[in-house]
């Protein structure tokens, strides 16, 4: 009687437990359907945002890694926007940035040096201007020293932001003069006698490639023989102006006494680097954003030699790849634009000057209250060369067409050093090429 009862009992109980698990499982269904599409709900309602950021400042550039902590630093305190950092080092990053914008696929935020590549962006209105949301900004707009606002200015209004001041100067590794009594060279005579006697001492003389950023030495050389007029507005009456020229001849003397790598035509720009940086070459010409990479107990910095014996001290000096813009497509959104604001209010802000400085010894365009202390003594020798220059001058190839600069005048460089192109073929075949890119661009 007990079993059956029992038996009775549980065919009861099974079915309704069977049926409470059931109701239990659809509740629990339920809610995590309602959690998740609130979780998609508030997803559509803030979504991140992705602002796309490239400049020269990337791979093995002596800043990637301070940029890439600023940007990192940006998106934390700032969780609705994505940075997708794009820079690149050296020459591929200027071939990067014209393909996007040719393609239409243009940065939000981009870094870019004054020259040719600029000034037809902005001419083709694909850089947006920013004179008004300067000015509506004073406290944003007075941080910038004002001597740098020339350099970012196209008829009358602003389009970028000078956050990098840079010069170029000859580097020296000095334990390897100091090895073989070797003087600092003052001018191109003495230049030339060391180089001969480095080269008898199985040294390479001077770091140089045949690459755009190889072409450094070729500039110096333009600005030691030429006026500030003369480098900064080169085509006349369709000729380039005397000193592009004549910095050839000079150069290729520098070539047949053996100042260059026996492989010069074949080097990277790291390679080149690394030479001087191995103590394989005794000499590079840089600029002060190589200051990073150098041992200041080994390394030195001067004036680029004079051509003539009582030549003014001329010295390269302007923007870098530190110059920030965005672009049109993203002004054209409002949504990008006021955070690609935010973004560029951060990037040349001080606080953001303050730590380019002291991890890296950049030279800001940026006013700083109480400035680090220059730890690095080439910084502070580089603001020195500043101060002490006769005569400071652009770089040349920021007033050249950059494409006819690399496609014509770097890479014919080879063949004027070994004479089988006269450096007056050089620049009127570069002259011609440029005037009908001046010409497609006016079509």
């Amino acid at each position: 009687m007990f079993k059956k009862r029992k038996a009775t009992y549980c065919g009861f109980l099974m079915p309704l437990i069977t049926t409470i698990v059931i109701i239990l499982i659809l509740i629990l269904n339920t809610q995590k359907n309602i959690q998740e599409n609130i979780i998609i709900t508030n997803d559509e309602v803030n979504p991140k945002t992705e602002l796309r950021f490239i400049s020269s400042w990337g791979g093995v550039d002596p800043y990637s890694d301070t940029l890439s902590f600023v940007l990192n630093k940006f998106q934390e305190e700032n969780k609705n926007i994505i940075i997708v950092n794009e820079s690149l080092f050296g020459d591929e990053f200027l071939i990067k940035l014209q393909t996007d914008f040719a393609s239409g696929n243009a940065p939000d935020v981009f870094g870019l040096f004054p020259g040719s590549v600029r000034d037809i962006l902005i001419k083709s209105g694909k850089v947006a201007e920013l004179t008004g949301l300067l000015k509506s900004d004073e406290k944003w707009y007075e941080g910038f020293y004002p001597n740098m606002w020339k350099y970012v200015t196209w008829n009358g209004k602003i389009y970028g932001l000078p956050f990098e001041t840079i010069v170029e100067c000859l580097f020296v590794n000095k334990d390897i003069f100091e090895k073989y009594n070797l003087k600092m060279p003052e001018n191109f005579a003495q230049l030339k006698d060391v180089c001969k006697k480095l080269r008898s001492y199985g040294i390479v003389p001077i770091a140089f490639n045949a690459q755009p950023e190889g072409t450094y030495i070729y500039q110096n050389l333009i600005v030691a023989i030429g006026t500030k007029q003369e480098v900064e507005s080169p085509l006349k009456d369709h000729k380039i102006s005397q000193p592009y020229i004549k910095a050839l001849d000079y150069l290729k003397e520098l070539y047949k006494i053996g100042a260059f790598p026996d492989n010069y035509y074949t080097l990277t720009s790291k390679q080149r680097n690394d030479l001087f940086l191995s103590k394989k070459a005794a000499m590079i010409v840089q600029g002060s954003w190589f200051i990073p990479k150098c041992d200041p107990r080994t390394v030195d910095i001067y004036f680029f030699p004079r051509v003539k014996m009582n030549g003014k001290k001329q010295l390269i000096y302007g923007l870098g790849g530190g110059t920030f813009y965005m672009s049109t497509s993203c002004w054209k959104d409002a949504k990008k634009r006021s955070l690609a604001v935010k973004l560029l209010k951060y990037l040349t802000s001080e606080k953001t000057a303050r730590i380019f400085v002291e991890r890296t010894g950049l030279i800001p365009n940026i006013k700083i209250t109480n400035p680090p202390k220059i730890t690095n003594p080439l910084r502070a020798k580089a603001e020195g060369l500043i101060k002490d220059a006769d005569v400071l001058i652009s770089p040349p190839d920021h007033f050249i067409d950059r494409t006819i600069w690399d496609e014509v005048v770097t890479k014919n460089i080879p063949y004027v050093l070994n004479g089988r192109i006269l450096p007056e073929q050089l620049w009127k075949n570069a002259v011609l090429a440029w005037e009908e890119n001046i010409k497609k661009l006016g079509e």
